[in-house]
């Protein structure tokens, strides 16, 4: 099949979060199963030189947009056998960040309608056209009820991937109407409209064809008011046509037996080299050099999805009460950012932490630590348990999404299970599942087990790749 693929980040070009790595894996799987796929992307100033240097230019677009023509510079390169195809226009993203700009609606708006007319200029003429979150769900919309697009993609079939819903896209009547120049009607008749705004998700879950997202659980979630962001009943609606596919993980770029980003490789035949690891990462955050005692670590978003609040209320006491060391790598809200920096002037030996991100540092930090921490309160999927359990560090996880899809409780008596997961919808707190962790670490039969189980877990992409194609061949057929 042909299949476009349209999102606003991808690694390794430009990577924000979990939609990056997604983009940066499912493609090259699908081109392994025999696929043609294009990914379409915006051309970010932020995209690395050794890169952008290689990019070669197509050509050039001009449209009407906003009432004024506005050009659009095509840029084609090609990895792993995708061809990406960048979409440039300086004035939407040279910018020093990727989100949060006050026109991100209008920024958008240009990438979509960009987009389909990219397609329409290379002849590109997809079975597929798979979207990536609220920036490009307008898409689907487009495909049916915009004129200038239509013929063209009459035969094409669309799907919508929700990485996380609590993302909508929310603007003003005004928003839609100055971006979209579409009839009124599309608003004041609901379409594109929820509870009185243009909402940019929503548009995208009526008008796509199918429907998913990044863990079976998180799609069961988001069907029921607790979780859905006031868009449940519209999926409640749709669930017929509504799936969840577990995220897989770029296998290649996160092994620990090929990893030069660590200080030393290991696979789990020799997972006694994953000390080496562990005593730089203490060198590194000058914290006392200790094999006996265990390791915690985070790496994350420092935000409340993410149970930050959860851990302002475990650590202090575990870190008061148990022989352990934390580190943490993330950024986030000031507030947060502020806890742990007091957290480690309260614990010098015990706490280290760096407030920004650094990739090679979070590398080192999935190679080195023993326990990896992900009380999140809702998670999708969730990449950061895939990859510490790739290298052998044991997540402990709140029981929701993806986590609780990926990560299975380790039983003591048969040996199997691969983490610890509390339970907050049932009130089982964080705090009794590091417990049963720590409890465990003094026990190296159990600990170099559930180590094993971890590592020989597979967590890559060519499952799931084979599951969203599969899905593709249905709806083509109809």
């Amino acid at each position: 099949m042909k299949i476009v693929m349209a999102a606003t980040e991808s690694a390794p070009f430009v990577k924000v979060g979990g939609l990056g790595d997604v983009m940066g894996a499912l493609p090259k799987e699908l081109v392994e199963l025999g696929h043609e796929v294009m990914v379409l992307l915006p051309k970010y100033n932020l995209i690395p030189e050794k890169y952008e240097e290689e990019f070669s230019f197509n050509r050039e677009i001009e449209f009407l947009f906003k009432y004024d023509k506005k050009k659009c510079g095509i840029y084609d390169y090609e990895l792993n056998g995708v061809r990406y195809v960048f979409l440039e226009h300086d004035a939407y993203f040279k910018r020093d960040r990727v989100y949060g700009h006050t026109d991100d609606a209008e920024r958008y708006a240009f990438f979509n309608r960009a987009a389909l007319l990219v397609m329409q200029e290379l002849n590109f003429k997809a079975d597929i056209l798979h979207v990536h979150d609220w920036h490009a769900a307008m898409l689907p919309f487009l495909v049916r009820e915009d004129e200038q697009y239509k013929k063209f993609n009459e035969q094409i079939k669309t799907m919508l991937t929700i990485h996380n819903l609590f993302y909508q896209g929310p603007y003003s009547r005004e928003v839609f109407l100055s971006n979209y120049e579409m009839d009124e009607r599309y608003f004041d008749e609901g379409m594109v409209e929820w509870n009185g705004k243009f909402n940019m998700m929503k548009t995208g879950l009526l008008y796509a064809d199918l429907i998913t997202t990044v863990s079976p659980s998180y799609r069961d979630e988001i069907l029921t008011e607790k979780y859905g962001e006031n868009l449940h009943p519209l999926l409640q609606e749709r669930q017929a046509d509504f799936i969840g596919i577990v995220n897989g993980i770029d296998t290649a770029a996160y092994n620990p037996a090929s990893d030069l980003m660590i200080e030393k490789e290991y696979d789990h035949t020799s997972m006694e080299e994953k000390a080496a690891n562990k005593r730089a990462l203490q060198k590194k955050f000058e914290l006392p050099v200790r094999g006996d005692i265990p390791l915690l670590t985070m790496v994350s978003r420092l935000s409340r999805q993410k149970g930050i609040d959860v851990l302002m209320e475990t650590l202090p006491e575990i870190l008061g009460k148990s022989d352990v060391q934390f580190l943490l790598l993330g950024t986030g809200e000031e507030k947060n950012e502020q806890f742990f920096r007091k957290l480690a002037e309260d614990y010098p030996k015990k706490v280290g932490i760096y407030i920004g991100f650094d990739e090679a540092l979070a590398h080192l930090m999935y190679a080195g630590a023993d326990i990896f921490l992900m009380p999140s309160h809702f998670e999708p999927c969730g990449l950061s348990q895939m990859v510490s359990m790739r290298y052998g560090t044991i997540p402990v996880a709140n029981k929701t999404g993806g986590l609780k899809d990926t990560i299975e409780e380790y039983n003591e008596n048969n040996r199997t299970g691969t983490g610890f997961l509390s339970d907050f919808s049932q009130g089982e707190p964080f705090s009794e599942a590091l417990q049963r962790a720590l409890s465990l670490y003094s026990k190296p039969e159990h600990w170099e087990t559930i180590k094993h189980n971890g590592m020989t877990s597979d967590f890559s992409w060519a499952h799931s790749a084979k599951e969203y194609a599969k899905e593709y061949e249905r709806i083509v057929r109809g």
